[in-house]
């Protein structure tokens, strides 16, 4: 799925550490969730490049079972280059400049096999961040830096697993299985209760789904025992002060998997077909379709890019034993560093449903 003319000149809530009654709090000055104090401002870009994804971003991970991850950043300067920043790979047990939590603090140790529970684990960078003028909980886990600019996420993983082993991450309740890997601003997590503090955080600004800071659902499957839901189906969507809520299209209980040939991985939603190519949406504009993937059946490399020179993110799904050319250069090796042209390449795919 591609995702283009994304970034647009506006503004968003952002928490702020001042006391209750300090002029700074032109959004709001209240209470949030907890009866805590709540300062937020109007956080203004002029940025037409990517706004605000372009800011820090946090990599949420539930119910996945990950065997390398990868991510890439382009060279400060001329951006000719982009250089892997972070990385992790099950076979070696290394890992290279992140941090992870699900519960506490975190490490620098990344587990991999996210299955046996429904926690929902953050993925950053190993530096800490600087809280400055931001608002910052007593939550180390998640005061690391995310990142920011043009960014690319690989990561081979699988979300195949017996529905019924995924415990709940509170140990009393019943475990919910759906599998989410989100890419979110990484000041909505630090808001207050890893993103859940509902009056106090930059989601959204008027009440409406999500025309804040910044939240991507890549992959969501949607297990909510109701008519949206469906095991088998897995949605994207964009959410930002830009536009609202871009994508997100839903198969729902009407959805059935064998309906479909068993290599497509891309329907729409609405029309119940497959796409030839992959769809394309407009932020501000039209949308082709109603795009969901159908949950992939065995181990998937997963790649979402994000490119402020295009203004486009870029969500794919690819088979190992189909690797197309255009994405030769990075898969399967993962190599340290990647030409743009590489990126370029992976920008262009639309393959086919």
């Amino acid at each position: 799925m591609t995702f283009q003319n994304v970034g647009a000149a506006g503004w968003w809530p952002r928490r702020i550490d001042r006391a209750a009654g300090n002029g700074a709090c032109d959004y709001k000055d209240g209470t949030d969730t907890w009866g805590g104090d709540c300062c937020m401002k109007k956080q203004a870009t002029d940025s037409m490049q990517l706004a605000p994804f372009d800011q820090e971003m946090t990599l949420l991970l539930k119910a996945i079972d990950v065997k390398q991850l990868a991510i890439y950043q382009p060279e400060a300067q001329s951006g000719n280059s982009w250089q892997r920043i972070s990385d992790w790979d099950r076979r070696t047990g290394r890992s290279s400049n992140l941090w992870f939590t699900q519960k506490g603090d975190g490490s620098a140790t990344f587990p991999g096999d996210l299955t046996k529970n429904d926690c929902v684990g953050y993925l950053s960078q190993a530096p800490l961040f600087s809280c400055s003028d931001y608002f910052c909980p007593n939550d180390p886990g998640v005061l690391h830096r995310g990142f920011s600019g043009s960014k690319l996420i690989v990561f081979l993983a699988s979300m195949n697993f017996d529905d019924a082993s995924v415990a709940a991450c509170d140990g009393k309740s019943t475990g919910k299985p759906g599998p989410w890997v989100a890419f979110v601003a990484s000041e909505l997590i630090r808001d207050g209760g890893r993103k859940w503090n509902g009056l106090c955080n930059c989601y959204s600004k008027t009440g409406s789904v999500g025309d804040g800071c910044g939240e991507i659902n890549v992959f969501e499957v949607v297990m909510d025992d109701n008519d949206y839901s469906n095991r088998e189906f897995a949605s994207t969507g964009v959410r930002s002060f830009q536009a609202g809520h871009v994508g997100g299209a839903v198969c729902g209980s009407g959805c059935d998997r064998t309906a479909f040939a068993s290599d497509v991985e891309v329907v729409d939603a609405c029309a119940k077909t497959a796409y030839r190519a992959g769809p394309e949406l407009v932020v501000g504009a039209k949308t082709d379709g109603c795009p969901v993937w159908r949950r992939p059946d065995g181990d998937r490399y997963f790649f979402i890019l994000l490119d402020e020179r295009e203004r486009a993110i870029q969500v794919g799904v690819i088979h190992p034993s189909a690797i197309p050319a255009p994405a030769a250069a990075l898969l399967p090796e993962i190599p340290a560093s990647l030409p743009r042209a590489a990126v370029d390449a992976l920008l262009a795919l639309r393959l086919p449903g």
